[in-house]
């Protein structure tokens, strides 16, 4: 850009325009509003106008899904907490082949990753883990399963992140009460590599946004748009996150101290707020518009206008062949 356009940029900004190279990414400044951080920082993110090329490593034609699950009688009895008032093992297994259906449509996408999955196990019960067994043999990618080395919400996921620190892959960290479309894992890849080669930087991506960011917490947000649905930025996500492995290399601060989740006298310090949400001061994170999965947990962290009912009846695994390799 010369010194004219550049001093024309300048006297245009105060008004709400920018100059940037075609197809260059620009996101504007809210007006009428006090500054808000995050966006500042989403905003900055994206700013780049296509001059000099940003030199930002990783693999993205790798995708690594980590699906961690707890399955025992003494969990079981709790489903009545679930929103399908199921018993857990039900909704795990119909969860699960969710996301199995998921994994195999991506694969047959014209443009799609390298896919392999890893089922991450805290000592299930053998007889409830059977059912997930049998939905894990319809996969059409490799996967295994492995037993955590620790007992615990806490250590199974930071054995999680562990895996993923000095590895040079995209991953997929994922729970088990989640009910995936069935686009869900083609296109949060192909939103990672949209946002990815426009700015040269990585990003975050939650699968859902949350019914609570429309009843308490308020706060405005950028809209990007992909090929199939508009993306949302967001403050706060669980700890089921789509990003690259470096990532979790240069901010492992921001993971160490999940081993504290389900700890009583540690759990605040395993917090989202404590620990991966800190992420975002210094990557955008995003969730799909609508919700490309939901949390079955409780009603309140469903995401809006997510019809969860049809994809657990199409997700029966009776409905479903036990192989297809």
């Amino acid at each position: 850009m010369n010194e004219f356009l550049r001093l024309f940029q300048r006297s245009l900004r105060p008004f709400g325009y920018d100059i940037r190279r075609r197809h260059a990414c620009n996101l504007l400044p809210f007006k009428g509003i006090d500054p808000v951080p995050a966006l500042d920082r989403v905003r900055k993110n994206f700013e780049h106008n296509g001059e000099t090329k940003r030199v930002t490593a990783g693999n993205l034609d790798l995708l690594k899904i980590i699906y961690r699950t707890c399955l025992n009688h003494q969990r079981n009895l709790n489903a009545h907490t679930r929103v399908t008032a199921a018993p857990l093992v039900e909704t795990v297994e119909r969860c699960f082949l969710s996301l199995v259906s998921s994994i195999n449509a991506a694969l047959k996408e014209a443009l799609a990753p390298q896919i392999e999955l890893l089922l991450l196990d805290d000592h299930s019960d053998p007889d409830l883990l059977a059912g997930v067994l049998k939905i894990a043999a319809q996969l059409q990618c490799p996967w295994k399963l492995q037993t955590t080395e620790s007992m615990g919400q806490g250590a199974s996921l930071h054995q999680q992140f562990a895996l993923a620190r000095n590895d040079d892959a995209l991953y997929y960290f994922c729970e088990d009460d989640y009910l995936h479309e069935r686009r869900a894992v083609y296109e949060m890849w192909a939103f990672y590599r949209q946002v990815f080669h426009a700015t040269g930087k990585h990003l975050v991506i939650h699968p859902q946004e949350h019914e609570c960011l429309y009843n308490s917490s308020f706060y405005p947000s950028y809209l990007i748009l992909s090929p199939f649905r508009h993306w949302r930025s967001v403050s706060d996500a669980t700890h089921i996150l789509f990003m690259h492995a470096h990532v979790v290399r240069d901010y492992w601060k921001y993971f160490e101290n999940t081993k504290f989740v389900g700890n009583k006298k540690k759990r605040k310090l395993g917090s989202e707020r404590m620990t991966t949400n800190r992420l975002f001061d210094h990557l955008p994170c995003f969730v799909p518009l609508p919700a490309l999965a939901g949390h079955l947990q409780s009603a309140h962290v469903l995401p809006p206008f997510f019809s969860w009912q049809e994809l657990w009846v199409a997700n029966a695994p009776d409905k479903h062949p036990k192989t297809t390799k």
